[in-house]
């Protein structure tokens, strides 16, 4: 049993707290993570992460295992999972996600049931295995849930209102799950939440509009729901499985991550009340907290089976994700009308002229700025006022508000429900019409401060039943009891003005920087300053709006590649293959694209690029003929990619997979733009294949879905051919052909490294740790790691390493001069780098071989291999 927190002791130490305040920290701290229970949708057992003993087990084991609790506990999970079971359970918890999520196994034939096994790590290294039964009856759809998902989302994404957005999510949603109704839930600063968006059936009642009191989702709850967004219930009638230990001594079982988790004996009251039997929540969180939830009633039981499950939570976090951007692009809009309206306010003022004596002329300037009804300049007993204000009397009372803080923002929206009441001085009448207040304050500037006002709204909010709390007697302790009405119920509020926005927040740091470069400088100065600063940001935004765009742009083609590479692989070993050259390629053509000797990409230096292993060696595969060309930056990376698709399946099934096979490649320009010639000869014959992959369908649709050109692949007996022909628009002249990335032939991966200790310096841990794994897989048998120049000279030193890979560059320092040591200590060494092919290398260092990130495994064991000779 779990100890109530609320004692006789704590109870006589809270004496003096509200009893409202008390019920509400009562329900905080209600233990819902460790119930003692789960669901009767599933099974569970538990134990260390070892798997050494079962530690904890549900009491209904025996209907999907066959074996009873109490015969599980204290065996090893061997004897009670398969092999193969037990196998994939061990693999799953040696992801590091499996400490913040639950992680599905697999499906298995066990004890002739179907079922379905899960498993995640808790916080105390504990062992969680969760079993369902696939036999479950679920609805049928035409679509694949995740499918499904794909398409509510696009359809969401492209509403241009929060409004129609959500909208169109709740009834994808609907959709996906088959609930009786789905609500959208955002919550306010204060807590309460509102549901601003419903899909729902004829049956069930309305709830879109109505607002829920803070402690409807007690803190716990939106702590949990932020580890583990989705949470089902199947039956709020249910009857709970007891979770028995091993011994009495034993922990109660954190259940956090677990989607068989309890219920919380106050929450199934809550949704009895409404008349809800099945639920499923999904929370939303942006930039790492609760900015609301989906939350989806039905009526009667109903399971949701894990596909929709994982596809309802892929749309939570897709939509998630869609609501940052939102809220980034809204935020970012707002920064870039506060740096405007900052600099027209920086050429009416500056030392001499400050805010006090520009005032009015800036007053509507500021109030462009911040959304507001007045206006106040204050500095020591000189005060200036525009527009709605209270009384000069409470505008200095708030002025001394925090004296000890010369660099401030704080706002209220209720100066007299809020604790800036003990700031007011006089009575609430000299207030006149205003409710909120914000105010700004930077040391530079102090005593000089600017404050807004708003005036009080006079609104009427609807409550989802009357939110008054009914306290009542819980294990521990006065709680507050769940509402029994959720008839909407009209509030009239006063004494409150609009809530102050993030944006708001973010136009007064403008402000205050404003308010020091006003101080800090002379007016020519100023001015000097303001000029210089225009000229720089307005080639920052130019430069971040670029970048910004072509990050984009190269994500989502990346994030295609995977999923379509996924779908067309057999295995998990040809997709990774598959996405590694396809991401390779993708560099390869943004390595020549940022060239700094031309305007464009060169088609030979992509063609030299793929073909390169097959155009060096003494006796040539592959024939180029064709002019000078110049491709688009933008059209290099998808022209880049059907060449490698081309290229790629000459080399496995083709002309380049014989040594006797050759390839020809020729192409002309014309007023109306280009045309390409492929053409195979020698390999062996051919056949137009069964199945339609994504490296056929990118090689026949790429290039006139993307630039209304026209692409032809012809299954020729006796060689492939190809040919595409693209308009002028995506050419460019272009001086000179650019120098191809050394690539390796496909597939061309040896274990170069076998037996060698290898020095790796990397400043980045995420690429570090992957040049790790390369070079295990090479066959390196010890890898000593430095993330800086004097890490890697002191592992020089203690090592003696048999050769290194090198980043160019770590963290602003060029490694050249550790290059220059290894040299010294004839270590053989490769460079990488992220910085493209044109770099000035001094003299003693241009004959080491560069690698440009990304770097797969095959162009990694030819450097090696080079080096090593």
């Amino acid at each position: 049993m779990v100890t109530p927190l609320l004692g006789e002791e704590e109870a006589k130490v809270n004496k003096h707290v509200p009893l409202d305040k008390l019920s509400v920290e009562n329900c905080d701290r209600e233990p819902i993570h460790i119930p003692g229970c789960i669901q009767p949708f599933g099974t569970l057992i538990a134990g260390p992460a070892s798997l050494t003993s079962i530690d904890y087990a549900a009491a209904n084991l025996s209907e999907l295992l066959g074996v009873s609790s109490q015969d599980a506990l204290g065996r090893k999970f061997s004897e009670l999972l398969p092999g193969e079971v037990l196998h994939d359970v061990r693999n799953i918890l040696a992801y590091s996600t499996s400490r913040s999520q639950r992680e599905r196994v697999g499906a298995y034939a066990i004890n002739d049931r179907d079922l379905e096994v899960f498993a995640h790590l808790t916080d105390g290294d504990k062992a969680i295995v969760e079993i369902e039964d696939r036999g479950i009856p679920v609805d049928t759809h035409e679509r694949a849930p995740v499918e499904k998902a794909r398409l509510y989302l696009a359809q969401a994404s492209s509403q241009p209102t929060f409004e129609k957005f959500l909208r169109i999510a709740v009834m994808g949603l609907r959709e996906l799950t088959g609930f009786d109704r789905v609500k959208a839930y955002r919550y306010a600063p204060d807590g309460s939440g509102e549901v601003v968006a419903e899909s729902r059936s004829r049956e069930v009642p309305s709830y879109l509009g109505l607002r829920y009191p803070a402690w409807d989702v007690p803190t716990q709850a939106r702590a949990l729901q932020v580890r583990n967004p989705v949470r089902m219930i199947s039956d709020t009638q249910q009857k709970p499985i007891a979770v028995e230990a091993r011994n009495t001594q034993m922990p109660e079982l954190d259940m956090s991550l677990a989607h068989l988790r309890g219920i919380s004996p106050i929450h199934v009251e809550y949704l009895q009340n409404m008349g809800v039997r099945a639920t499923l929540t999904i929370g939303l969180i942006v930039e790492g907290k609760l900015w609301g939830m989906f939350s989806c009633h039905h009526m009667t039981p109903r399971i949701v089976s894990s596909d929709s499950r994982i596809a309802a939570e892929l749309f939570g976090q897709m939509v998630s994700l869609l609501i940052a951007e939102r809220l980034a692009n809204e935020e970012a809009h707002a920064r870039s009308e506060a740096a405007n309206a900052r600099q027209q306010i920086l050429a009416e003022t500056d030392a001499a002229v400050d805010l006090l004596h520009a005032f009015p002329a800036v007053s509507d300037i500021l109030r462009g700025l911040v959304d507001c009804d007045g206006i106040a300049v204050l500095r020591d007993d000189k005060l200036q006022t525009d527009g709605s204000v209270p009384s000069p009397e409470v505008i200095r009372a708030i002025g001394r508000r925090s004296e000890g803080d010369e660099n401030l923002i704080e706002g209220t929206d209720s100066l007299v429900e809020s604790e800036w009441h003990h700031t007011i001085a006089g009575p609430v009448g000299d207030l006149n019409e205003t409710a909120g207040c914000m105010i700004v304050r930077s040391t530079a500037a102090y005593p000089l401060q600017l404050m807004f006002f708003r005036d009080q709204i006079l609104k009427s909010v609807t409550w989802a039943g009357k939110p008054e709390k009914e306290i009542g007697q819980g294990e521990f302790g006065p709680r507050i009891t769940p509402r029994a009405s959720f008839e909407a119920y009209v509030e009239e509020q006063k004494d409150k003005a609009e809530i102050w926005s993030k944006f708001d927040f973010a136009c007064a740091r403008e402000i205050q920087i404003m308010l020091t470069q006003i101080t800090a400088k002379s007016e020519r100065e100023q001015l000097s300053r303001h000029k210089e600063l225009v000229s720089h940001q307005r080639q920052q935004d130019l430069l971040i709006a670029e970048l910004n765009h072509r990050v984009k742009n190269i994500l989502a083609l990346i994030r295609s590649l995977s999923r379509q590479a996924k779908d067309s692989s057999a295995s998990l070993e040809s997709y990774a293959l598959a996405l590694e050259q396809r991401i390779a390629a993708l560099a390869a053509a943004h390595d020549l694209a940022v060239s700094d000797s031309m305007r464009g990409v060169s088609l030979r230096g992509i063609l030299e690029t793929e073909l390169g292993p097959y155009i060096r060696e003494d006796e040539a595969q592959a024939i180029l003929s064709g002019p000078v060309v110049g491709l688009r930056a933008d059209v290099a990376p998808m022209i880049a990619l059907v060449i490698h698709e081309i290229v790629s399946n000459a080399a496995k099934y083709g002309a380049l997979s014989t040594p006797e096979g050759i390839v020809q490649a020729r192409w002309e320009q014309f007023d109306q733009g280009l045309s390409f010639h492929w053409r195979e000869l020698g390999g062996p014959p051919v056949k137009e294949p069964t199945r339609h992959g994504f490296g056929r369908s990118l090689i026949e649709k790429a290039i006139p879905y993307e630039f209304e050109g026209s692409a032809k692949l012809s299954y020729d007996p006796d060689g492939l051919k190809f040919a595409f022909s693209i308009p002028a628009e995506t050419l460019v002249d272009i001086e000179s052909e650019s120098e191809p990335k050394l690539t390796s032939k496909v597939s061309e991966i040896r274990r170069a490294a076998t037996g060698k200790t290898v020095l790796l310096l990397e400043d980045n841990v995420i690429l570090a740790m992957d040049m790790v794994e390369s070079l295990t897989r090479l066959g390196a048998e010890k890898i000593e790691t430095a993330s800086s120049i004097k890490g890697g000279l002191h592992e020089l030193r203690q090592k003696n390493p048999d050769f290194a890979v090198l980043d160019m560059n770590l963290r602003g320092e060029v490694a050249f001069d550790l290059a220059l040591e290894m040299l010294r200590c004839k270590v053989p060494f490769i460079f990488v780098t992220g910085y493209g092919s044109k770099i000035d290398i001094p003299i003693e260092l241009r004959h080491v071989p560069i690698l440009t990130k990304p770097v797969d495994d095959a162009t990694l064991s030819r450097g090696v291999e080079n080096i090593l000779r």
